[in-house]
């Protein structure tokens, strides 16, 4: 038995893992193959009955994954993020989300019978979307910028807020009884449940605040620590009044999210490493629960509940969210279309399910079936047909040209002036330098403070009109990772790097880069900066039947490096493996100086090549 069990429990690892690396191959959002697999482990073949393998542990490691869930949602909501949203964004999580939970809750009352309490449990539960299926959406379509930002936005908020909501739903039917006896008991019982889940919430938070703010933590232990407070916050709360830990985990989320600690960004790449391992393994165990018999479930009413989620209840939640908004028709049309159902509906409707039926509430065994149904249909309704209806809407970047500038050093920042004031091209430039993003700010340029690796960094990012990737920063691998990350977003045609300096200081080669090598072999970030710095500029010229590209090179020589040129909203990238001869009409981009050879200039009159083995 205990072999099985390690051997079982392993499997569920290792094939959640592989699951979420073929999201990242076919660019889907992992919870569908995560429920695939799920399903066909548990109730298509019979090979895993998730609650007879762990006994009396199966409920607790679903209380705790799902705590843990519900805490990095809550991170995400800041207060500040609320007041700085367009009226569109405000509107959708709040007449918006009311229109998802009331309708859901009619239908489902209508369709199935429940009753009104676990009626608008499952209205509530179908009210979230989330980031993580929204974020590989959007990366692959990349829409406008108005559509990604509404997108975006209403993602972020919506996840906590829907949790909370659930959450308070189901502190109301558990207060209230299996039988609705709404007696002062049970308003006394809900009163207990929100007092304690909001005190513990408040007082771990607190605590936990201080504890970073204070250095009471070292940086190592620092994550651990607060993956440590959530669950015992979580078993404190829920042992002075029974189903009140969710709740103030929840709480605690949110005063951690809107303290303004700076540890946080580092607390998010964490936490989403562990939810990451707790999703893979938890959403193939609540699959695989649901009994063989549920899967009956679908039939026409089902379907029916689906198409009423697909194609009244969200296009109503836009059509009164957007009234007077400044979104054009097909804007409109592409977001009444895109709402796919995430990680929060999946594992609070298993959690609530498993708990209702053991507390003998009527219809609770439909919980979790149709809120997969909704999930599994709303992903593959809208992840397959989301890239064709955004070309058919004429809402999608259709060839995106800006720029990704991974740095935002001088050279980075003089490269994307002239780029944007002059070609007229959106620019973006990622750097973990705060010092370099406030310069770029200041020069008018768009800049965010943060790591262009950073999954957290790249879901904050608004990639629409952005087509390519420069990595311009001094460190050769970070450019090399970069070049590997953004090959799927952009093509490996549109990612480009700086020349790398080889381990043993020499210039170059191909096998030492992931993307394409700009300008010149000799070109580093160093021989760059350093010619900048001597008295380079980087500067725009319009090339024309007169004045040539060849007049351009005869009159510079070796005093000007052509880095790109555009024309009209096209650009042609300066590359080593590439001819670059722009024609006339065409405006050249160059890095030039006065007086001295631009890839001969270093601080100490040394070659490129001995500069380099220099640094």
């Amino acid at each position: 038995m205990e072999k099985t069990l390690v051997l079982t429990l392993s499997a569920i690892v290792g094939l959640g893992i592989a699951c979420q690396w073929l999201a990242w191959r076919l660019r889907v959002p992992a919870i569908l193959p995560l429920l695939v697999t799920g399903f066909l482990v548990g109730p298509v073949t019979g090979l895993l009955h998730p609650q007879e393998l762990l006994g009396e542990l199966f409920f607790p490691v679903i209380s705790l994954s799902v705590a843990v869930i519900l805490f990095e949602g809550s991170l995400t909501l800041e207060f500040r993020e609320v007041r700085r949203l367009r009226r569109t964004v405000r509107r959708l999580v709040s007449l918006g989300a009311l229109v998802t939970w009331v309708g859901g809750a009619v239908a489902a009352r209508w369709l199935f019978g429940m009753g009104w309490a676990l009626a608008f449990l499952f209205g509530a539960l179908i009210v979230v979307t989330g980031p993580t299926v929204i974020g590989p959406l959007l990366r692959n379509v990349r829409p406008t910028s108005q559509v990604a930002s509404v997108l975006k936005w209403e993602s972020i908020l919506i996840d906590p807020i829907g949790a909370l909501l659930a959450v308070v739903m189901f502190d109301i039917m558990v207060a209230e009884g299996p039988f609705g006896d709404f007696r002062l008991q049970a308003l006394m019982t809900f009163l207990r449940i929100v007092v304690v889940g909001s005190v513990v919430g408040v007082a771990s938070g607190l605590l936990l605040r201080e504890a970073i703010r204070r250095h009471l933590v070292p940086d190592y232990l620092r994550d651990l620590f607060v993956l440590a407070a959530v669950l015992v916050a979580f078993a404190i709360s829920d042992a002075f009044q029974s189903e009140s830990g969710l709740l103030s985990v929840t709480v605690m989320g949110i005063l951690l999210a809107n303290s303004h600690l700076k540890p946080l960004h580092e607390l998010w790449h964490f936490k989403e490493r562990i939810s990451v391992l707790l999703i893979s393994g938890l959403f193939i165990l609540l699959a695989a629960n649901i009994e063989r018999q549920a899967l009956g479930l679908i039939n026409v009413r089902s379907l029916g509940l689906l198409a009423i989620v697909l194609f009244v209840l969200r296009p109503l939640s836009i059509l009164v969210s957007t009234l007077g908004s400044t979104l054009t028709r097909n804007e409109r049309l592409f977001l009444a279309w895109i709402a796919p159902r995430g990680i929060v509906a999946a594992s609070v409707s298993s959690l609530f399910g498993v708990r209702l039926m053991n507390l003998g509430f009527e219809g609770a065994e439909l919980l979790a079936p149709l809120t997969f149904l909704v999930i599994v249909g709303t992903v593959v309704a809208h992840g397959s047909t989301a890239k064709w209806l955004a070309c058919r809407l004429g809402v999608a970047e259709a060839e995106p040209q800006g720029f990704l500038f991974m740095g935002a050093n001088p050279f980075a920042r003089a490269l994307a002036r002239s780029l944007q004031q002059e070609g007229g091209f959106r620019v973006l430039l990622v750097d973990t330098n705060y010092r370099n993003v406030s310069q770029a700010r200041l020069d008018g340029l768009q800049a965010h403070h943060g790591n262009a690796l950073d999954e957290n960094v790249q879901e904050e990012l608004d990639f629409g009109g952005l087509g390519r990737l420069m990595a311009l920063t001094s460190n050769d691998e970070a450019n090399v990772l970069a070049c590997l990350e953004y090959r799927w977003l952009f093509g490996s045609q549109e990612v480009y790097q700086v020349a790398p300096v080889t381990s043993d200081g020499g210039l170059p080669f191909s096998r030492s880069s992931a993307g394409r090598l700009l300008f010149h072999p000799e070109a580093t970030y160093h021989v760059l900066a350093e010619a900048l710095r001597a008295g380079g500029a980087v500067k725009v010229t319009l090339l024309t039947e007169q004045f040539s590209f060849d007049d351009f090179c005869a009159l510079w020589q070796e005093r000007a490096l052509p880095l790109l040129a555009f024309r009209q909203g096209q650009v042609m990238v300066a590359t080593t493996d590439a001819p670059f001869r722009p024609e006339a009409g065409w405006h050249l981009v160059a890095l030039v100086h006065e007086t001295e050879p631009v890839l001969a200039i270093t601080s100490d009159n040394r070659t490129p090549r001995e500069a380099a083995r220099r640094v």
